[in-house]
């Protein structure tokens, strides 16, 4: 009986370590609207990332229009996202700095109408849009950046004033064929 209970054990342990370190590897993580993919946002695959991860993690993002309002945690480095073709590979959101925050007589402001907020460091872009389709009310961020050494590769930047918000000073960006595109700036 103590050796049918040690077997018991040592196999929920095992199915244990499996199931949590599932996505913990450097291989690639796939994200498809339609399914076909391990996760279907992109926020999904990011929040099975690793903290601090010693190695790097692509997060391959098929064509498609993902809207979501994407934050790269400051816990989270040597991440890749990568689309499948900056033209059809589009991570979209909506807001502006004129809406009104719920519950109070204050609006949003510009600062927290970004689209995709990159709080992290060693953090890469290819091949994607960002944008912030918002009706032109007021500032529409598509990209806030904090991170330190953020690397954008053949990405287009969509949006209104302040399109792209570089909101810490000392932080090393470099942008790579992108275009950028705004009412303003």
């Amino acid at each position: 009986m103590k050796k049918f209970f040690s077997l018991i054990i040592t196999l929920i342990c095992t199915v244990a370590i499996q199931a949590a370190n599932q996505y913990d590897n450097p291989d690639t993580l796939v994200v498809s609207r339609d399914g076909t993919g391990q996760f279907r946002t992109i926020d999904e695959a990011v929040e099975v990332c690793r903290a601090f991860m010693e190695y790097h993690k692509v997060i391959f993002v098929k064509k498609g229009v993902y809207k979501e309002k994407l934050i790269i945690p400051s816990w989270l480095t040597n991440i890749e996202i990568c689309g499948e073709d900056a033209e059809n590979t589009i991570i979209t959101y909506d807001d502006h700095a004129n809406i009104r925050l719920q519950g109070t007589e204050r609006n949003m402001g510009t600062f927290r109408t970004y689209t995709v907020k990159v709080e992290g460091s060693n953090i890469t872009f290819k091949n994607i849009t960002i944008e912030n389709n918002a009706a032109r009310l007021g500032q529409a961020v598509a990209l806030h950046t904090e991170g330190d050494r953020l690397l954008f590769i053949n990405c287009r930047f969509l949006g209104n004033q302040d399109t792209i918000y570089t909101g810490v000073g000392g932080t090393r960006l470099y942008f790579k064929n992108c275009y950028i595109e705004g009412t303003t700036d």
